[in-house]
């Protein structure tokens, strides 16, 4: 009877044990979204620590290069991948979370060598565009480029691209408005802001996802639970909160 008593505690000891490991979390840098030296993780790994934490889940992000931290995520070393499009491709190997929130990417140029209007990624063809490793972009695009079609400089960073915009070592770089304004912010002078103009005509709109790697088997249940604790957030307003944060630059770090 002893036996089977010491047993039982440690089987509820090992259950508590294991229902109080962190939710581990595969990441990039891209401010002022996610970034390990942003203010609360940045907008969105704070709005998933938020999700997680209404289900009484707690939040561990670990920052690797884009493409790493997906290919890790898809091998089921991470719990979830923050943060990504739900690409049909990606629904293969993970399942999506409801929609964090919608974005536009825009096609950035210099002031003195404007971009003229363009529909179709055809008219791109003349150009030097600077992209980043890791970073998705329309099918379109990725299959110009792969094959060669596009004259696509891959670089590690949007800090470093927009460095080459400005050097004159490409035309058009690729880049959310928001992540473009704490781009500029954070480390560029207004003189060299006051020489990027974004084309009015969106290169893409996304909708921005967490993806939970079907590798796992409880990988189905963990998307139920965020996807409740995500409802919470927008139901009580925490979201519409978080959002203005975002539009104020509060997660960018003071200096």
């Amino acid at each position: 009877m002893m036996y089977k008593l010491i047993i039982l505690i440690l089987i509820v000891t090992l259950s508590r044990v294991q229902a109080q490991e962190p939710i581990r979390i595969a990441t990039g840098e891209y401010p002022p979204f996610t970034g390990s030296q942003l203010v609360d993780d940045g907008f969105v790994n704070h709005l998933i620590r938020q999700a997680l934490a209404q289900e009484g889940l707690e939040a561990e992000f670990v920052y690797l290069p884009w493409k790493r931290s997906f290919q890790a995520a898809q091998q089921g070393q991470y719990d979830m991948a923050s943060y990504w499009v739900c690409e049909r491709e990606y629904q293969q190997h993970f399942y999506c979370s409801d929609e964090l929130y919608r974005g536009q990417l825009l096609l950035y140029f210099r002031a003195e060598t404007p971009l003229p209007q363009w529909q179709t990624i055809d008219d791109l063809k003349p150009y030097r565009i600077g992209a980043i490793l890791g970073y998705e972009y329309v099918p379109e695009f990725r299959k110009a480029m792969e094959e060669g079609d596009l004259d696509v400089i891959m670089v590690s960073n949007d800090r470093l691209n927009l460095n080459m915009l400005l050097n004159d070592r490409v035309d058009l770089i690729l880049l959310s408005d928001t992540a473009m304004q704490s781009l500029l912010t954070e480390h560029f002078s207004s003189l060299q802001a006051d020489k990027i103009r974004a084309h009015p005509k969106p290169f893409l709109n996304y909708q921005a996802h967490v993806l939970f790697p079907k590798s796992l088997k409880g990988s189905a249940a963990l998307r139920t639970r965020f996807n409740t604790g995500l409802k919470k957030l927008k139901a009580s307003g925490e979201f519409e909160r978080q959002w203005q944060r975002l539009l104020n630059g509060e997660f960018i770090p003071q200096r």
